[in-house]
């Protein structure tokens, strides 16, 4: 990879790597609430995965970063207090289930960008791909339980 473009590569998988760091953060804020009982385990599956996540994408950042000038990558406080605003309010799993279905779009849309830097064969393509697939099986499962919530609205109204 060219300085250029390994340079980028960097700073987006430092990004990458905030990004899991809220996604954790919100899982964890989710199991806090009394009112998700039946996403419990989803929600359990979701927390530790966002921390396998962060563990792979830390390895990536270590083995691509200048030892000169990138930073390690740290917690951020700011991850944690911005998401709990998000989340303080809702009490419905359907609310939440959108709020993660947000997060893992976001997530989602950052994985996808990292494609033009990949080479075909590489390792790191593969693991990328992994977190794609396991972070799309966590939006549709969302996206399912947000639709839920959409549905009644709709057929409350239509009676």
């Amino acid at each position: 990879m060219e300085d250029s473009k390994l340079n980028e590569f960097v700073l987006r998988i430092s990004a990458l790597w905030n990004e899991q760091k809220r996604r954790e953060v919100l899982y964890l804020e989710a199991l806090k609430k009394d009112s998700m009982g039946p996403l419990r385990k989803m929600l359990t599956q979701g927390h530790f995965s966002a921390l396998l996540c962060q563990k792979e994408i830390l390895w990536m950042y270590d083995y691509f970063k200048c030892f000169l000038t990138d930073k390690d990558l740290i917690n951020s406080p700011e991850v944690k207090s911005d998401n709990l605003a998000v989340l303080h309010n809702l009490e419905e799993k359907e609310e939440v289930a959108g709020v993660l279905k947000n997060a893992e779009e976001k997530i989602l849309q950052s994985y996808r960008s990292l494609y033009k830097f990949m080479e075909l064969d590489s390792e790191t393509k593969r693991v990328i791909d992994e977190h794609l697939e396991r972070i799309s099986e966590f939006y549709e499962i969302l996206s399912k339980m947000e639709l839920v919530k959409k549905n009644g609205l709709v057929k409350s109204l239509a009676a």
